[in-house]
């Protein structure tokens, strides 16, 4: 929508002036026209009465002028001289004739100067008319309807002036009001023009897809990464989705009915939903999709928006990197059994004296953690979650964390960390305690490792009827919501964390919980604060029936 310059709008202002000036004076000129033919049907004489013929002159060269001058060109307060005359005529055409009852036609100057000279028009017109017919009345006999038109003829005009004003002044002042909307309406069509420019830069700029639609589900933007992307695949301009898309696994056909645009039809949001566009064998990128709809001010759909974002290249460093923890997992794991093996045949044997044997035992007791940490990245390294060797025994949890802190006792003196165990009805579950073992450990080290000096780690295991918990609590530092969404992820270790001296693989809570989950219980977060961190672990009495050992 475009909206008129204010010279434009000035322009077709004066030209409707000068419309209206000679459309006013055709107007009372086709009045006295008509009165003149009446005239002459009837036969007047019109040569005996020079007056009227001097009004209805007047009138007709005003009429001339009107139409022949460009108005538009003069000052608009110049065609005020045309009423005049105007009123000038009439009253000579009633003075030369009365009783052809022309005194009506004031009523047209009287209107046009009320109309288009405001409040002066409006006294003016009345008034010179009045002072006419009052002049005139003194060279005109004396009659009792001659004296009631000098009473009445005034007043009626005057009304008439008063309400042509009346009614000018409420036009031009809504005339102003639908102006001033006018151009309000212009601004914010300008600044909604900038913005969608604006928006569209930005749109364009950003190297991730940007899909959105109407609420009848006509694409309404398509950024530029998207059409690049869609064209990488060999479609038209027009198209917006592939035809042909794949799951997380790269081979299974996505379901039609699952596909993001399917859902924000649904009026469903969803994050980070992985999909790969291009056949097997042949190009192929990996998107993380994001939608959400989009609703009105009354909370009804209105449209819906997706992202997509370019993840192969994230995706293939993570297979790397699997890829790799794997097969240096695999090579270390044969040489450190044998290690292990050979360092218990030292130990056990009878002649390595008692330095020599706490040596050996302190090389053993290494080896073997490393074996521990290289069987832990065995794990984490498969795609799908391989499941444990579970050996399930009656197990004593009260017991597990006592020998969890003896374990840990000396690391925590060095740093003068209390530990602190409570226990509270039956500690005892149905479990494998090795991997319960592991479980307690690794929270007891990350509660030790990651606290302050001179800190507290509190340990409680309170039974219940149909289960037990564990919580383990410390007083360090805490965890932001950021580093709280990602604490189970494989591999996560926070940035304070990363830039410290505190060393670690990130797999251990994403591990814990898999243990804790395989034997149907879990491992979470049950508070975290700049005064410290606690952590959950519930297990249940009985082994679940769809476990196997």
């Amino acid at each position: 929508m475009t909206f008129p310059s204010a010279s434009r709008v000035e322009s077709h202002g004066q030209a409707r002036f000068e419309r209206s000036v000679f459309l006013w004076q055709l107007l009372l000129a086709s009045g006295v026209l008509v009165l003149v033919c009446i005239l002459l049907v009837l036969r007047v004489d019109l040569s005996k009465e020079p007056a009227l013929l001097f009004g209805v002159a007047a009138i007709f060269v005003a009429t001339m002028a009107a139409s022949a001058l460009t108005w538009r060109k003069l000052s608009r307060r110049a065609a005020i001289i045309l009423p005049i005359i105007d009123i000038a005529g009439i009253a000579l055409i009633n003075y030369g004739e009365p009783s052809l009852g022309a005194a009506l036609f004031y009523v047209f100057p009287v209107i046009w100067l009320a109309t288009y000279y405001g409040l002066l028009g409006a006294v003016v017109g009345p008034t010179l008319s009045s002072l006419l017919v009052w002049g005139f009345w003194l060279f005109s006999p004396a009659t009792v309807e001659t004296n009631a038109k000098l009473l009445v003829l005034p007043i009626v005009l005057a009304f008439v002036s008063t309400a042509s004003y009346i009614g000018t002044q409420k036009n031009l002042a809504q005339r102003r009001l639908l102006r001033q909307q006018a151009m309000l309406l212009e601004d914010a069509f300008d600044r909604a023009r900038r913005q969608q420019r604006t928006l569209d830069e930005v749109v364009n700029a950003v190297t991730f897809g940007v899909v959105s639609y109407d609420k009848s589900g006509r694409p309404t933007i398509v950024n530029r990464a998207h059409r690049d992307r869609m064209r990488r695949f060999g479609y038209s301009e027009g198209d917006v989705v592939p035809e042909f898309v794949y799951g997380a696994d790269r081979t299974t056909p996505f379901p039609l009915e699952e596909r993001p645009y399917r859902r924000l039809m649904r009026g469903e949001s969803f994050d980070d939903v992985v999909l790969w566009y291009g056949d097997p064998g042949g190009y192929r990128e990996a998107l993380a999709i994001t939608g959400r709809p989009l609703r009105d001010a009354e909370g009804r759909q209105d449209g819906s928006v997706w992202v997509s974002r370019d993840i192969t290249a994230e995706l293939e460093a993570i297979g790397a990197r699997d890829d790799l923890v794997l097969s240096v997992s695999h090579e270390l794991r044969t040489p450190l059994t044998s290690i292990l093996g050979y360092l218990e045949l030292v130990a056990d044997s009878e002649d390595v004296g008692e330095e020599s044997r706490t040596h050996v035992e302190i090389a053993l007791k290494n080896a073997d953690r490393m074996l521990s940490l290289v069987s832990d990245l065995l794990v984490a390294s498969h795609d799908e979650q391989i499941g444990f060797l579970l050996n399930f025994a009656p197990t004593d949890l009260a017991v597990i964390a006592k020998q969890s802190i003896q374990a840990l006792k000396p690391v925590a003196e060095e740093r003068k960390i209390s530990l602190l165990l409570t226990s509270i009805g039956d500690p005892v579950v149905y479990a494998d305690e090795f991997r319960i073992r592991q479980v307690i450990d690794n929270l007891l080290s990350n509660a030790v490792k990651y606290n302050n000096p001179g800190g507290r780690v509190s340990i409680a295991v309170i039974g219940d009827i149909d289960e037990v918990e564990i919580f383990v609590s410390d007083t360090g530092r805490g965890m932001t919501e950021e580093e709280q969404k990602n604490l189970f992820q494989r591999f996560y270790r926070a940035e304070s964390v990363r830039n410290s001296t505190v060393h670690g693989t990130g797999l251990g809570l994403s591990i814990s919980r898999e243990i804790a989950r395989s034997h149907g219980g879990d491992v979470r977060m049950s508070a975290s604060s700049p005064s410290g961190t606690t952590m959950v672990v519930t297990l249940p009495r009985e082994k679940d029936e769809d476990i196997d050992e």
